[in-house]
């Protein structure tokens, strides 16, 4: 026996009517909320975009600047290169009188000095020297105030 039979016949249809009533209220403000959403998400995608002929506007702005900058400094350069050669070819020409007028200086005399450089023998040479005598590692090492290891590990290398 089906469950609405228990109760009265206005009842039940009351309450069907009412609610597909409420479910087609609830699916229209669905639609409406997702249409809301979607033309909001439009517009907002919309004003996050940068607008192309601003950004182009932008750069062609900058390039002219640019444009200008590397004018003036062309032509900096190109003042400053004038007076250098002009300077420059004075300089010389006073140079030259110099040399002409100037008599040639003799240079000082080379005095023989002794070399007081010292050669002192390295770590290496001197603990295969010491080993060479017969020395042993431990004597080796206290001579020459380095660690036992290094004086073997340098008398190893040295025998490979």
């Amino acid at each position: 026996m089906p469950f609405y039979l228990f109760f009265d016949q206005p009842f039940v249809e009351g309450t069907l009517i009412m609610t597909s009533f409420l479910l087609i209220i609830s699916f229209l403000l669905h639609i409406i909320a997702l249409y809301a959403i979607v033309q909001l998400y439009w517009k907002v995608k919309a004003l996050n975009q940068p607008n192309t002929a601003e950004v182009t506007e932008l750069f062609e702005t900058y390039l002219q600047e640019i444009k200008e900058e590397n004018d003036r400094l062309h032509e900096l350069l190109e003042s400053h290169q004038v007076n250098h050669i002009n300077t420059s070819t004075q300089k010389k020409e006073k140079m030259g009188e110099k040399r002409i007028n100037s008599p040639i200086p003799e240079p000082p005399p080379i005095e023989n000095k002794e070399n007081s450089d010292s050669l002192e023998a390295s770590l290496e040479a001197k603990v295969l020297q010491l080993h060479q005598q017969g020395l042993s590692i431990t004597d080796i090492a206290k001579r020459l105030h380095c660690g036992e290891t290094e004086a073997a590990l340098i008398i190893k290398l040295h025998k490979k």
